[in-house]
């Protein structure tokens, strides 16, 4: 155990005397597993990306002894014990654990912002973006999946993908598991958070005279407030290289390689035979019997499948890169954004609550109270702009109330100083909590491209928020949903006030069409990502121009290579991503099982 390591990281509790005492009991589970101390020239399959979805990729494989799997991923630092407690997630954006990427300027939005860039985090280690996220158990709507079948991703119907929601999940909510969406026994495990915030019953309340239920999103109805669950095991992070890889790594045909700086891929012909990459001081060319299994992301397998010759012709030509097939990679690009609408309460800012000897002491002893939060979360909501229940569960805006810390609003946003000065300064030693508004069903795209030819440059992430004038409006009824809970008579009795900065006693007298503008300059000012990024590899009919890939995930026109991971989803689904990327390649796993030779043979 690294103490000096772990003090290196900027938590709040980098300097607690009771760190060593946290750390000794974090260290009951492993978060990261042992990695292989060499590599073989050849390989049955090699995956690139250790994150939510290659890790998975990587495990399942491995279960066939009659072949031998590479796992490749960027980041080499075993993630630290402390990010492990869930209160702490957002404390690691900006380490050596993110990507730290920033979007290009953007051109109908971020007004507010420097250069108006939003920071774009990504994890980058073994486990990737479920190191950095707020392990919110969503998977979506149901019509997410159908819809995705209707636009030509045969196979990938809710009916279809139901059965790997429930492979990959171990929920330990006996009320849950009774409804019959639910499983126990797979590798993530899922818990009702431990913590019970002080805004939390009045949101409720709220909610309810709002005529909106209580109720398990991921169940029979999304539409209302869901009772959330977070991907924590016995109250810490349950990361996919820990549900995934540590279980895997003492099987003999996988072998886990971190600090490997993929480059590109190998190609004889139109087949992929191996994978370039660095790793210590030196380069690598591994060959591959079967399959390249790209899983590196929505940003990077965009980025490492262009830097091999396949992408848009005029982009790669541009940059002399040799065209392996011309496919509209990077296209299709899809994020769910938002706006942050901000309060003060009766409470303590989360710093305190962080440093406190007593929640310190809760949390090692009962893996209860603050630190055992999702990242503060204390109520989400799916909710649809045409009435409290539309029709059609399919809701087009999600909330998020969750308490922050003043280092979110100063360095994580992208926030001018001067907006954060005068917006956030008279606030920023108060208790803070924000109701994000944020869109469901963009449909604004973007583009990732390439920077240059050198691998190590960060590509062009243009997410395009906004081209279409039409993704604002769910936002600002979510706004004007945020205010009306944040004004009711429940949240008043602990003190919920907006930030005057931004709404100011007049705007109580505005009326609507006037409030609406208003809150539409205020929406197109500043944006926050949700890390929901899909779409740069879409899957669907492959005689259809604007897919990358099949529904076996295979890449159109090439032998051997397929992917795997969020970059395949041709429509982001109605909620966080993670779940969902989990399920993709436990689906994608089966597939290629399927398809493996040896398997065949010994199958029949």
């Amino acid at each position: 155990m690294d103490i000096t390591s772990e003090m290196a990281y900027p938590t709040p509790l980098r300097n607690s005397p009771l760190l060593p005492l946290l750390l000794m009991t974090l260290a009951t589970q492993r978060n990261a597993p042992r990695q292989s101390s060499s590599i073989k020239r050849e390989y049955d399959y090699i995956v690139v990306g250790g994150g939510s979805a290659g890790s998975v990729v990587a495990s399942r494989l491995s279960e066939e002894p009659c072949v031998n799997v590479l796992l490749l991923e960027a980041g080499g630092k075993k993630p630290p014990l402390i990010n492990d407690i869930p209160a702490l997630g957002r404390f690691f954006w900006l380490t050596d654990i993110d990507w730290q990427f920033k979007t290009v300027p953007q051109k109908h939005s971020a007004y507010f912002h420097t250069n108006q860039q939003v920071i774009w985090p990504s994890g980058k280690g073994l486990g990737g973006s479920s190191l950095l996220n707020a392990m919110l158990y969503v998977r979506g709507n149901k019509k997410d999946y159908d819809d995705w079948e209707a636009q030509g991703a045969e196979g990938w119907s809710y009916k279809d993908v139901f059965p790997y929601f429930l492979k990959l999940e171990d929920n330990t909510n006996p009320y849950y598991l009774k409804n019959g969406y639910h499983a126990t026994g797979g590798p993530i495990t899922v818990e009702n958070p431990k913590y019970n915030p002080e805004i939390r019953g009045p949101i409720y309340e709220s909610a309810q005279e709002l005529g909106y239920k209580v109720l398990d999103s991921n169940a029979a109805q999304q539409t209302g407030f869901y009772d959330h669950q977070g991907s924590i095991r016995n109250g810490q992070r349950c990361s996919t290289a820990k549900a995934y890889l540590v279980p895997a790594e003492n099987r003999t045909n996988l072998d886990i390689i971190g600090g490997a700086y993929v480059k590109k891929i190998l190609f004889d012909g139109s087949r992929a035979v191996g994978v370039q990459f660095d790793y210590g001081n030196s380069e690598y060319n591994v060959r591959v019997r079967q399959e390249v299994i790209m899983s590196a992301g929505t940003t990077n397998t965009a980025q490492i499948l262009m830097l091999s010759g396949i992408g848009p012709k005029k982009h790669l030509q541009k940059l002399k890169i040799p065209v392996v097939a011309d496919l509209p990679v990077g296209n299709n690009f899809q994020d769910h954004c938002g706006f942050p609408v901000l309060f003060t309460f009766n409470s303590r800012p989360i710093k305190e609550k962080l440093q406190d000897s007593q929640n310190i002491h809760e949390y090692v002893n009962n893996r209860t109270g603050p630190l055992s939060s999702p990242e503060f979360v204390s109520a989400m909501a799916f909710l649809n702009t045409k009435g409290v229940y539309p029709r059609e569960d399919f809701p087009n805006y999600e909330l998020y109330f969750l308490e922050i810390s003043k280092e979110i609003a100063k360095y994580q946003v992208g926030l001018h100083p001067l907006v954060y000065d005068f917006v956030y300064g008279p606030y920023e030693n108060d208790p803070v909590f924000i109701c994000v508004s944020h869109l469901l069903h963009p449909k604004s795209k973007g583009t990732v491209r390439l920077q240059s030819t050198n691998p190590y440059d960060p590509p062009l992430i243009d997410p395009n928020y906004y081209e279409d004038p039409a993704d604002v409006e769910a936002i600002v009824k979510g706004m004007k949903t945020c205010l009306k809970i944040g004004k009711s008579k429940s949240m008043r009795k602990v003190g919920v006030k907006p930030f005057a900065t931004i709404f100011p006693s007049f705007t109580n007298l505005l009326p609507d069409f006037i409030l609406d503008r208003y809150l539409t300059l205020l929406a197109k000012s500043v944006v926050v990502t949700l890390s929901h990024q899909v779409g740069t590899a879409k899957m669907g009919d492959p005689r259809d121009p604007t897919t990358v890939v099949d529904p076996e995930l295979k890449v159109k026109g090439i032998q051997g290579l397929r992917v795997v991971d969020a970059s395949v989803m041709p429509i982001v689904p109605s909620g966080n991503t993670n779940i969902p990327t989990i399920m993709v390649a436990e689906k994608a796993s089966d597939i290629i099982k399927d398809s493996m030779p040896c398997r065949t043979r010994y199958s029949s």
